[in-house]
Parts: C-alpha cells; structure tokens; sequence
C-alpha cells in the first residue's frame, strides 16, 4: 500500500467545504453535536445537583438489605418482538431515632429485564447502603444501593 503525502495546504482545500450549501451542512452537524454534548451535560449536572441536594437536606442512615425482589412494571410490544421490565425492591433494615424500621422501598434506576433484576436481587441481599428521606415526608424514601 502506498503512502503519498501532501501539503498542508493542499490537504485544507481538500477537505473544506466547496459551496454555502455544503458550509452550512457542516455547521449544521456541528450545531447538532454541540447542542447534544450540551444536553446530556446538563443531565448529569442536575443529577449531581439533586444527588447533593438530597445529601445535604435530607436524613440519612445506613441500612442493610435484608431481601430484594423483582416487580413488572412495563411489557413492551414492537414490531420486531417484546419484553417484559421489572423494577427491583430491596427490604431495608435501618434504625430511625433508634428504632428499627423495615421497609420495601423501589430501587430508583430504569427499568431492566428479567434476566438483570434477578442478578441485581441475588448482587444485593446482605449488603449495605444509605437511605434517605425528606424530613418533611418520611414515607418517600430513597435507597441508594452502588
């Protein structure tokens, strides 16, 4: 295979657009991809705003999952075939004023399939994890479970 090189500057002209409508083409696809990366930057942003808001604001204690199961949610029908999701929940055991308290609380994460919630389940059980609640409404709790 043979290599041939060129000037820069001959390179440039090659590869620049030629025309206004090819120019604005280009910026059109960058715009795009610019306005994208901007979006999902701001997804994360938000969501490491809301994750230090609930640190800061909310009550927190240590909780350990005593028993997680799956629950379907959606059954998803397309053209080229279907599924079912499930949401996971894990029964956490955490001490609230001293008391002990046991709940069952839904895992905030998107919705898997069967296959990967049961992994989750079995990953889960006997482990560790913080729980969180908004002192002004201590029946919405959150488990976050890395």
């Amino acid at each position: 295979m043979r290599h041939h090189t060129m000037p820069e500057r001959e390179a440039l002209s090659r590869i620049r657009p030629k025309n206004r409508s090819t120019r604005m083409q280009f910026l059109a696809i960058s715009g795009g991809v610019l306005l994208a990366i901007s979006f999902f930057a701001g997804l994360l942003y938000l969501k490491y705003r809301s994750q230090q808001y609930r640190e800061q604001n909310w009550t927190t204690a240590i909780a350990t999952v005593e028993d997680a199961r799956t629950k379907l949610v959606a059954q998803v029908n397309s053209r080229y075939g279907g599924g079912m999701l499930y949401e996971v929940q894990v029964l956490a055991k955490y001490p609230v004023d001293g008391l002990p308290q046991e709940r069952w609380i839904t895992v905030e994460q998107t919705p898997k399939d069967l296959d990967y919630a049961q992994f989750q389940t079995r990953l889960w059980k006997g482990k560790q994890c913080f729980v969180r609640w908004k002192p002004s409404n201590p029946d919405q709790v959150v488990a976050e479970i890395n």
